[in-house]
């Protein structure tokens, strides 16, 4: 039988944003959390989801921000370097 190379999971970075809004309102918070993951763009799986998902529900999210891994919730105003922080901290595990 063949060995197969385990794949490394990515980080899921998920951004919930209130997408019955113009994009004009959340488009500066896309573009911060692209410059962001693009330095971990190979380790990193970014998925765009609306605040009126099942996940926003199943996470109590009512209004745009940020959950890196499931576990860390940053808000819309968040610091680039506080997600780049989110990243690196929740990656140290079995993700990269």
């Amino acid at each position: 039988m063949e060995c197969l190379a385990l794949k490394k999971s990515k980080l899921k970075v998920e951004a919930f944003f209130p997408f019955s809004s113009c994009t004009c309102t959340y488009a500066p918070l896309i573009e911060r959390i692209g410059r962001v993951t693009a330095k971990f763009k190979d380790s990193v799986d970014v998925q765009m989801k609306s605040t009126t998902s099942k996940e926003a529900r199943e996470y109590g999210i009512q209004d745009s921000c940020i959950i890196v891994d499931g576990v860390i919730k940053l808000s819309a105003g968040f610091d680039e370097k506080e997600l780049e922080e989110a990243i690196i901290k929740r990656s140290a595990g079995s993700h990269i």
